[in-house]
């Protein structure tokens, strides 16, 4: 019941991944710089890595509801716990917290897993024509796609 059973739940996931990621690390943009909540509460102790942690797990969370692979849901984390950790150590942390977006790098990685999955609605069905078709391009060579059933 966690995992998702449609592509309207896979699509609302990621929605969900590239907004906790833009929030995070670039809600005011100038440019190419930016800061995000993660960044402002990083400098009030307690909060920021409360921030920090939670919207990590969200982020993970999501990616696993979509089915990402879990190579990616450990980079993700990672790159997350990174970001958090950084929080702790006050002198170098800061410089980290400030141009460092592991929220935003962990929610490109799993928006870009999605993005390379083809969500198939149902329970596995070999002779579905969409699977055919990707299996075959696959096994070619000409695409690199997994292919995940939400039944």
């Amino acid at each position: 019941m966690f995992k998702a059973k449609t592509q309207i739940d896979v699509h609302n996931g990621k929605k969900a991944i590239e907004r906790i990621g833009r929030v995070s690390d670039n809600l005011i943009g100038i440019g190419p710089f930016g800061i995000g909540l993660d960044g402002i509460l990083a400098w009030v102790p307690g909060l920021g890595e409360a921030y920090s942690i939670g919207a990590g797990a969200a982020l993970v969370l999501e990616g696993y509801r979509a089915r990402v692979p879990a190579s990616v849901l450990v980079q993700a984390g990672v790159l997350v716990s990174i970001r958090t950790l950084a929080n702790i150590f006050p002198v170098l942390g800061g410089v980290i917290v400030d141009f460092f977006r592991g929220h935003r790098m962990a929610a490109r990685l799993l928006v870009q897993a999605i993005d390379d999955t083809l969500y198939i609605e149902g329970v596995p069905d070999r002779d579905h024509p969409e699977y055919a078709g990707v299996l075959a391009r696959i096994r070619s060579g000409e695409e690199r796609r997994r292919v995940v059933f939400l039944g």
